[in-house]
């Protein structure tokens, strides 16, 4: 089937409300499914990761790659359900990552899931990561379009070894486009308000599942 690139209208173009909606959100749903571990990753958030940044960074992250100066990090979820627990995860691991290379000596700028100043989407698929769903998410070869990305602009000189297959992501089936409620096959737009915590298109996408 032919590909129709669907035209994604934001929930808000306001940066602070993107980012309250975009966290309380899932940090919500933690709660319910997971309150140990809600209050647990609010611990680990403030700790400072072994002095071991490499290892760390493989013990932590499904996948990572190198676009210039900026680490991208791949965060799969637990299920092919939302796993609120795989958003918690990122941020920790984003907060003690940054402190690590700090006190390593070396720069560092976080981006995480919601920063508005990049793509992260778009930059992983330069990084080489996987390629782009109809709705501009990333589709990784091993995990779908079910992840979580995070981002760090750095001078350290991490070794990438790379866990994913050589090509792949989305194949263009649709079919995240045809089982949409939103019925963006016949309006060509999905209005991201109206999603909310629906994931029906990244829980239908074959690839990875």
């Amino acid at each position: 089937m032919k590909r129709r690139e669907i035209q994604t209208i934001p929930a808000t173009t306001n940066e602070t409300l993107l980012r309250v909606f975009g966290t309380v959100m899932p940090m919500g749903l933690l709660l319910v499914r997971s309150p140990g571990y809600f209050f647990t990753s609010q611990w680990e958030s403030r700790q400072t990761p072994p002095p071991d940044i490499d290892t760390f960074i493989t013990a932590e992250t499904d996948d990572v790659a190198r676009v210039g100066e900026t680490l991208v990090f791949v965060h799969r979820w637990r299920g092919k359900d939302f796993d609120p627990t795989a958003f918690a995860r990122a941020k920790v691991f984003l907060s003690k990552v940054t402190r690590g290379v700090r006190e390593a000596g070396y720069r560092a700028e976080p981006f995480d899931p919601l920063s508005p100043q990049l793509s992260l989407p778009r930059l992983a698929v330069e990084a080489g990561l996987g390629n782009l769903s109809p709705y501009g998410l990333l589709v990784h070869p091993r995990f779908g379009p079910r992840l979580i990305l995070t981002g760090l602009k750095t001078d350290y000189p991490l070794q990438i070894s790379s866990r994913r297959p050589e090509a792949g992501g989305c194949t263009d089936c649709m079919v995240c486009v045809r089982k949409c409620p939103q019925n963006p096959m016949a309006t060509g737009q999905v209005d991201m308000a109206v999603c909310k915590s629906c994931t029906r298109c990244l829980t239908v996408c074959p690839v990875g599942s």
